[in-house]
């Protein structure tokens, strides 16, 4: 959106005039109309006011009468007009902002653990498999809490059923230290516990033996934070209103992990088998959560209480809310003789633009369900959720607001559905190969290009990922590592995977690649490692060198060549520059004029004849094979 963009981008560096008044009435915090998801506050400071957006830098307002003032030096000026509980803003058009809270406490990550900030014990505690967290499986999840929106405040419980996989003294469960643990139940009982940062030690009063089946309930209540939008996967609430003033709240807390707002086993190897997820929201609100909706209670009060349930295993992450003035409408997806229910939530004002993205649905679960498999979650159905972020909560795929661009809302949802197989079907055990989420959806993005605009628009579009690689595509295991070049995850590994179909020549051979990594991990936890020998297995290859390159450097392979005559006939020379010793990856060139064949490069030189070629008709096929081209024109440029 311009105005916005001019607004955070640009430094402003216009004097203040002098103004002795005060300004209690103009501050807060304030969202876009047209757009929820942004924020910015307005602050007051010895008689001043100013513009502080998310990223926490305040810009200087000038005032021009009782209610207007001027952000300047924008190459086109901004004019706020303040009226009660909103703010106008006039900069090519004239766009509206709505208080949505008198506090100006924009949301503030206080950390982040990466490679660039380094590792500390909360990260271990966080992101390790350790033998309080080892020694127990858990089966079953009751998450029962009630939100209020106009305090963001959650409270409730979780009921924990675990299978013991060692004799348990103690166990470790999850829960952010701002948020509080009021007590920990076992058969009636309340338990001792400890906390260090957001790990909850948890001490039984009798050893609890290998194979018993057991259950604890965790009360908590608080304020989970919200997400820093300046900070890769610092998630939380986004408490919001719609555009009626109607509280639009939503959680997204991929990264940073689900124990953010409510108490469980915060580790993405263990899943539950299964889940009842019972929310109560204030009057006038529905929530949609993950899979079936199986009870709907108007309390007394007033407000209305869901109760949804998955009969899938579920990552954490996945685990949703999505609180808003929502209509509903439906559909039914049948192929090879099964039914899939299909359901929409939507904004009421924004009816007509989510019935028009339904009919592009069935096409795209046609070609994914022919590409991937059959969709993984059919007891839960599917459901597409209007909210203010896009995610890929399963069974209920959150895709952001539908108010904006009908092509960039269906490419969001080509890569978020996408996450139903890569992501949630087959789920990393560990931030590190997070990749294996984003990569895969990333290209299944790019086939749905080529599936409806043509093979060329997604190889253009393939082109355009451009990866920063300053860090591997692997990460740090047992830290909960999250991503500084987050993009990368995304950009490289989805020009990874095609860069492999490529190597394979043989669409059909990759995708019963596809379909089996599908088949054979379903509704499983795994590492890069159980992928990478997967597919090695199943196409009978030697492909050590190829993931060693890709996923665990961060140089890009060099195909260093060079032209010359010799006897008459033209040769080209050519090797692997900049590469792990072991890699061997053939790549397409033209030996013969217009035609593309496969040489094979290693570490040394090696030559071929260029057939009724000039040097000019010598090309490299990098539209298919994640390289970088280096052409000498002698070997004394070597």
């Amino acid at each position: 959106m311009k105005v916005l963009c001019s607004l955070v981008l640009i430094v402003l560096t216009a004097p203040l005039l002098s103004c002795a008044q005060s300004f209690p009435r103009f501050t807060g915090t304030y969202q876009l109309k047209v757009e929820p998801l942004r924020i910015f506050a307005i602050e007051e400071e010895n008689g001043k006011l100013f513009w502080k957006d998310e990223t926490h830098i305040r810009r200087v307002l000038r005032q021009e009468s009782a209610s207007k003032f001027m952000l300047d030096s924008l190459k086109t000026p901004a004019g706020l007009e303040f009226a009660p509980g909103k703010l106008y803003i006039t900069q090519d058009g004239r766009f509206e902002a709505l208080k949505i809270r008198e506090t100006t406490d924009l949301p503030k990550a206080k950390r982040i653990p990466n490679r660039r900030n380094g590792f500390t014990r909360a990260d271990t505690l966080r992101g390790q498999l350790s033998g309080y967290r080892s020694c127990y499986d858990v089966t079953y999840y009751h998450l029962d809490a009630a939100i209020a929106p106009a305090r963001r405040h959650v409270s409730g419980s979780n009921l924990i059923r675990f299978k013991a996989l060692a004799d348990i003294d103690t166990l470790q469960i999850d829960l952010y230290e701002n948020m509080v643990l009021e007590k920990i139940l076992y058969k009636g009982r309340e338990l001792r516990f400890t906390r260090e940062y957001d790990a909850v030690f948890v001490r039984f009063p009798a050893t609890v033996p290998r194979g018993m089946e057991e259950e604890i309930i965790a009360y908590y209540h608080g304020q989970p934070q919200e997400p820093d939008r300046g900070v890769p996967m610092n998630g939380g609430f986004l408490w919001r209103k719609d555009r009626d003033g109607k509280d639009f709240a939503q959680v997204v807390c991929q990264g940073s992990g689900a124990s953010l707002w409510w108490p469980n086993k915060d580790h993405l190897s263990d899943e539950p088998d299964s889940m009842l997820i019972s929310i109560t929201v204030p009057p006038g609100l529905q929530n949609i959560s993950n899979g079936r909706l199986r009870a709907k209670k108007e309390l007394a009060d007033g407000s209305t209480r869901t109760d949804w349930f998955v009969s899938y295993p579920i990552n954490n992450y996945n685990v949703t809310v999505n609180i808003g003035d929502y209509v509903r409408f439906s559909d039914i997806y049948v192929r090879h003789g099964d039914t899939l229910t299909l359901d929409y939530y939507c904004l009421p004002y924004h009816l007509e633009k989510a019935k028009a993205l339904s009919q592009k649905v069935k096409p795209m679960l046609a070609f994914y369900e022919q590409s991937f498999g059959p969709y993984p979650f059919p007891r839960d159905g599917f459901t597409l959720i209007e909210t203010l972020h896009a995610m890929e909560h399963q069974s209920a795929v959150a895709l952001g607001g539908f108010g904006g661009d009908a092509g960039e809302l269906e490419r969001l949802m080509w890569h978020e559905v996408a996450h139903e197989w890569w992501g949630n079907s087959l789920s990393c055990k560990d931030m590190a190969d997070f990749w294996l989420h984003e990569g895969f959806a990333t290209y299944a993005e790019k086939m749905m290009i080529g599936q409806t605009k043509g093979e060329e628009a997604a190889l253009k579009a393939l082109e355009q990922e451009k990866p920063a690689n300053r860090e591997p595509l692997i990460g740090e295991h047992d830290v909960n590592h999250i991503f500084y070049e987050l993009w990368d995850v995304y950009s490289k590994g989805c020009r990874v995977i095609h860069t492999l179909r490529s190597v394979l020549d043989d669409s059909a051979v990759f995708f019963d690649v596809l379909k089996a990594l599908q088949e054979h991990f379903r509704y499983q936890t795994i590492t890069t490692e159980d992928v990478t020998a997967f597919v090695a297995q199943v196409t009978h290859r030697d492909l050590s060198g190829f993931f060693e390159q890709y996923l665990r450097q961060t140089s890009v392979p060099e195909l260093t060549c060079f032209i010359t005559k010799e006897d008459g006939a033209l040769y080209v020379y050519y090797k692997w520059s900049g590469t792990v010793e072991r890699f061997r990856m053939p790549v397409k060139v033209t030996l013969e004029k217009d035609s593309f064949s496969f040489i094979y490069p290693e570490q040394e030189w090696k030559r071929s004849e260029l057939k009724d070629m000039t040097e000019k008709d010598f090309k490299v096929r990098t539209e298919d094979f994640y390289i970088r081209v280096k052409r000498l024109s002698s070997l004394k440029d070597i």
